[in-house]
């Protein structure tokens, strides 16, 4: 194994202590004596400790992503990708990596999110004990992002209301920024299309929780 500078060193500890506080527990999973984590929270480890706490969560996020990819098997195919990508919070394109084994060590932040949801979809799939998530929280979050998405369109929609008023007046088209002009509905209909899909996603959600 190739050593790694001080400054590479502080760099792989800081990355794994916000991966700890992010999901407390990982300590204990990763074998951190609790009466050295005050003491390793507020200064760096020796070199050998940090690398050994390095692999150990290494590899359990390999041992998660396997036991995760083995139950998505079961229920997803390419078809259901995109469907099960609105109701987890995780892409289509990343589902298919953990499936087809492409993606070996994911994230935990995919990890967690694809968790919560076959905890919820297959019977007597647990979550680890260190996931952050429960299905409240992960609630909150994915509504909170729906009703932003909604506001950001309705700003958009004020905005067309008061162009489409500006151009009636001059009885001219809007122009692009070649040039070209623009159908008077174009934005508009990019704003039906985009309410469309969250109704799409809400109605998905809802079917979730």
């Amino acid at each position: 194994m190739e050593e790694l500078s001080q400054k590479q060193l502080k760099t792989r500890w800081a990355d794994i202590k916000k991966q700890i506080k992010e999901r407390q527990l990982l300590a204990y999973r990763v074998g951190i004596p609790l009466d050295k984590w005050d003491e390793y929270i507020h200064s760096t480890p020796p070199e050998s400790e940090i690398n050994r706490i390095y692999f150990a969560i290494q590899e359990d996020r390999k041992s998660k992503a396997l036991r995760i990819k083995e139950e998505l098997s079961k229920i997803v195919g390419y078809r259901e990708a995109k469907e099960y990508s609105k109701k987890s919070g995780v892409s289509d394109t990343v589902i298919r990596e953990v499936i087809e084994g492409k993606k070996e060590m994911a994230g935990y932040d995919i990890i967690n999110r694809l968790e919560l949801f076959l905890s919820v979809i297959v019977s007597g799939f647990e979550l680890s004990i260190e996931n952050p998530l429960n299905v409240k929280s992960y609630t909150y979050e994915q509504i909170g992002e729906i009703t932003s998405d909604i506001d950001k369109i309705a700003e958009s929609l004020k905005y067309y209301c008061y162009k489409l008023t500006e151009l009636s007046r001059k009885m001219e088209k809007d122009k692009d920024w070649n040039g070209n002009e623009i159908e008077p509905t174009y934005s508009l209909e990019r704003s039906i299309e985009r309410l469309s899909e969250l109704k799409t996603h809400i109605d998905l959600f809802w079917r979730f929780i």
